[in-house]
């Protein structure tokens, strides 16, 4: 988190690629379908969990209320 990361260098060295692999694919298939309270195809729930995780990333975690 600490290494000024821009979407042009997130996957410097394979780390987000590394950090891709470590999703549980049940755990967010039902945590974006809790979300959106509709089944989802996995392609969109892998793209979902792709988004969040760069999102997270670039922006230096998220603060909740």
């Amino acid at each position: 988190m600490n290494t000024h990361v821009t979407p042009a260098n997130l996957n410097e060295f394979g780390r987000f690629d590394a950090l891709r692999k470590t999703v549980d694919p049940q755990k967010a298939k039902a945590y974006f379908e809790g979300m959106e309270g509709a089944t989802l195809p996995m392609f969109r729930v892998n793209a979902r969990a792709d988004k969040l995780l760069q999102d997270f990333i670039v922006q230096g975690g998220f603060l909740s209320n």
